[in-house]
C-alpha cells in the first residue's frame, strides 16, 4: 500500500509544473536520474548488471514575500535493473524535507544530506559509483532522518551550518571559507556521543580541471584521506582518485585505493562512463578485490 501511494504521488507530481505556471510566486519541478551499469568485480566471480543509485523526486518553492521563501523536496530511490521503486525497508526516501529561507539564512527539517557531508564529504564524492572510499568508510549517515539544520548566509566568504538529529542523537557543526572564486576551505565536527568525528576539506577548480581533498578522523574507528581530481576536454572528463585509510578499531582493515574514471557526455542529460577501482587491503569486507564498472546515466 505504501509503495502504491508513493507511485501515485510521484505520478501526480509530473503535472505540477503546468499547474504551477498559473502563479508567479510558486515553482515546482519533477526530476530524476536513471543510472544502470555492468560491474565486473573479483569477489563476485562474474559480471553483474545493477542499478547505479538512480533516483526521482519532486521539489517546490513558494515566495512568501518580504524576502522569505518556503521550499520542500521529496526524493526516492529507483532500482532500474530490478524495475523497483523504493525498498521494502520503509526507508524509501533519499530526501524528504521542508524549509524556510531568507536574509537570516536557511532552516530546514526532515531527512536531508547532512551538514558534515555538505562541507567535507562532497569533496571526494565526484564519481558515479566508485567514489573515493575513506569518507564513506567513516560516515555512513550522510543523509540523516528526523533532523533540523540551520545554514547561515555567506558573510565575507564565511558560512556556517549546525544540525541536530533526533534519529541518531548527534550534533554537527561546519564552517566554510571561500578564499577566492577558485578555492574553498571547509571543516566539520560530529558529536554522536560515542565516536566523535572531525574533518577538513579543500576544493580547487581551475580552467577545465579540479582538485578536491578530504581528511577525516573518527574516534575509535579510523582516519584517512581522499583526493579526487578531474580534467575536462570537450565532451570528455578524465578523473583520478587516491585514498588511504588507517583502522583504529583494533582490527586490520587498513587499505589504500586508486580510482580511474572516464566520462563521455553524449548530451548534457546523457552520459556514458567507466570506472576502475583497485585497492590493497580490506575494503567493505572484501580483500584486494579490484572492480571495473561500465554505466549510462539519463538525467531529466
Amino acid at each position: 500500500m505504501k509503495l502504491k501511494t508513493t507511485c501515485l504521488a510521484l505520478s501526480c507530481s509530473m503535472f505540477l509544473p503546468f499547474t504551477a505556471a498559473q502563479a508567479d510566486d510558486t515553482n515546482f519541478s519533477f526530476y530524476g536520474s536513471l543510472r544502470v551499469m555492468v560491474e565486473a568485480a573479483k569477489h563476485d566471480n562474474g559480471d553483474n548488471f545493477k542499478d547505479a543509485a538512480s533516483r526521482i523526486g519532486v521539489s517546490g518553492s513558494h515566495n512568501l514575500g518580504e524576502g522569505l521563501t518556503a521550499f520542500a523536496k521529496y526524493e526516492v530511490k529507483v532500482d532500474v535493473a530490478e524495475g523497483e521503486l523504493g525498498s521494502d525497508t520503509g526507508s524509501d526516501a533519499r530526501v524528504a524535507k521542508l524549509g524556510l529561507s531568507g536574509d537570516f539564512g536557511t532552516l530546514q527539517v526532515g531527512k536531508m544530506w547532512s551538514a558534515f557531508y555538505n562541507a567535507v564529504g562532497y569533496a571526494p564524492d565526484q564519481l558515479w559509483w566508485n567514489t573515493a572510499p575513506v569518507y564513506y568508510s567513516l560516515d555512513g549517515n550522510f543523509r540523516i532522518e528526523k533532523s533540523v539544520m540551520y545554514t547561515s548566509p555567506e558573510m565575507s566568504g564565511f558560512q556556517v551550518s549546525a544540525l541536530y538529529s533526533d534519529d541518531t542523537e548527534e550534533s554537527q557543526f561546519t564552517a566554510s571559507y571561500k578564499v577566492s572564486d577558485s578555492l574553498k576551505l571547509t571543516a566539520g565536527f560530529i558529536d554522536d556521543q560515542n565516536n566523535d568525528s572531525v574533518g577538513v576539506a579543500a576544493y580547487y577548480s581551475g580552467d577545465g580541471y579540479y582538485v578536491n581533498g578530504m581528511y577525516m578522523d573518527k574516534d575509535d574507528v579510523g582516519k584517512g584521506a581522499d583526493i579526487m581530481s578531474g580534467i575536462s576536454s570537450g565532451k570528455n572528463l578524465y578523473s583520478f582518485g587516491v585514498s588511504s585509510f588507517e583502522d583504529q578499531s583494533g582490527g586490520t582493515n587498513d587499505f589504500d585505493a586508486v580510482i580511474l574514471a572516464y566520462q563521455y557526455n553524449i548530451h548534457p542529460k546523457v552520459k556514458l562512463w567507466v570506472e576502475a577501482w583497485a585497492w590493497d587491503g580490506v575494503l567493505y569486507g572484501n580483500e584486494d578485490s579490484n572492480s571495473i564498472n561500465f554505466g549510462m546515466n539519463y538525467d531529466f
